[in-house]
């Protein structure tokens, strides 16, 4: 009865995923393996290593390279710490733009027989090692991922689950101006500063955790991401605004992992 109310639940969730993704503008993949390795107990050092497509699997879109550690306070509560360099590609010119991102996050779980539910809030500083127009995107971002996933844990080897994230950033740029519409040109513009914090992300996922043993597992994941982005166009003295408005574009992401843990 329990292994039939989960499938239930999870197959309705990959339903609702299933058609959100049908109105998705782009596809694209991820791929990546990561070491697991429990230092004492409570206490676990982690590296990794994962690749990102370009829409439609056109290419690679970027590389990244992590190193993190996290302790479990007790049986609910878990906080990390991680450094990640990302290696990322423009998708129009190809430029390669590295960035630096740090970021804590604290985890709280909470079992209701085989099931899990988690609450984790990540705080990410990205550095953008690269030059910007600080007039249409800061150099230094500051955001918050809050996600609350359910895993049920009733099978011998799979474990699936499904989850929900918002992505807030507090720091982006502002900015006013006049739009005239019979002319199609902005007037009056003025910087005002980076303080415009906003949901810039919803994302959904279903996936899959298999424990091949003790020490290997897979993980299948597929998200459907809605993306809420301010887009700034000015030049780079700041003096004029060419364009301003709301873009939103939406991608369905399959993602692949493999976890060596020792």
């Amino acid at each position: 009865m329990k292994n039939t109310c989960s499938k239930t639940i999870f197959s309705l969730a990959l339903l609702v995923l299933s058609s959100a993704a049908l109105s998705a503008q782009d596809v694209n993949g991820r791929a990546s393996i990561e070491a697991d390795r429990k230092v004492a107990k409570g206490f676990h050092i982690e590296a990794g290593y994962e690749a990102r497509s370009k829409d439609s699997f056109s290419g690679i879109e970027r590389n990244q390279l992590s190193l993190g550690a996290s302790y479990k306070l007790n049986k609910h509560f878990k906080a990390g710490l991680e450094y990640i360099f990302i290696g990322h590609y423009a998708n129009s010119s190809g430029e390669f733009r590295p960035r630096h991102r740090l970021s804590a996050n604290f985890t709280g779980t909470v079992d209701a027989g085989q099931w899990r539910f988690s609450l984790k809030e990540k705080l990410q500083f990205t550095h953008k090692a690269y030059d910007v127009n600080r007039y249409q995107e800061v150099l230094n971002t500051l955001t918050l991922k809050s996600r609350l996933m359910v895993k049920y844990r009733g099978f011998r080897s799979v474990e699936p689950y499904a989850y929900a994230e918002v992505r807030n950033i507090f720091n982006a740029p502002r900015c006013s101006a006049t739009y005239n519409s019979a002319t199609d040109k902005w007037s009056d513009y003025e910087f005002l500063g980076y303080d415009h914090a906003y949901v810039n992300r919803v994302r959904g996922a279903v996936g899959l955790e298999w424990k091949l043993s003790k020490s290997h597992s897979l993980d299948f994941t597929a998200m459907y991401n809605f993306h809420h982005e301010l887009e700034i166009d000015t030049n780079k003295s700041g003096s004029k605004l060419k364009s301003y408005g709301w873009e939103n574009p939406q991608s369905l992401t399959l993602c692949v992992g493999y976890k060596f843990s020792f």
